[in-house]
Parts: structure tokens; sequence; C-alpha cells
């Protein structure tokens, strides 16, 4: 998986969020943790560094807060996926 694609993919969730898309927001969402599992599953040392970044991330959305899940999104995770 190339790591633009899985920015491309995080951007655009964050930027549906925050534009009150919550619908494409989340399906963007969605289609990120599909892509980032495998990824995650074959790099460990990735997978060490983003779990303490997915944790906030994933409390966020669990309290319906898409501003701190984009926020998350756009300045913890991308820079973890960027080579």
């Amino acid at each position: 998986m190339p790591a633009d694609e899985l920015a491309s993919v995080a951007k655009a969730a964050a930027t549906a969020l925050r534009l009150g898309m919550t619908a494409q927001g989340s399906e963007a969402l969605a289609r990120l943790v599909d892509l980032l599992l495998p990824k995650l599953a074959s790099e460990p040392a990735l997978a060490g560094r983003c779990s303490s970044v997915l944790t906030p991330i994933l409390a966020a959305q669990e309290r319906g807060d898409v501003l701190g899940v984009a926020d998350g999104l756009e300045h913890e995770l991308l820079p973890l996926l960027m080579p």
C-alpha cells in the first residue's frame, strides 16, 4: 500500500469531517482502516508508533467528536504515514 494513498484517504476523511460531511468522512475513515490494517500487520514498528495515536482518535469517534477525529487524522496520524 503506497503511503500517498493512505495519506490521501486520511486527508479526505479529515476534510469531509471538518466540513460537516459526516457520512463521507465516515466512509473515508472506514476505507482508511481497511487500507491501514494490512500495513500495520506487516510493519510492527509502524504499528507501535500508531497505537498511541489511534487510541485518542477512536475515543474521539466514540464521543462523536468529529473535529477531534479530523485533527487526530491530519495532525497525528498523517505525519506517521508519510515516508
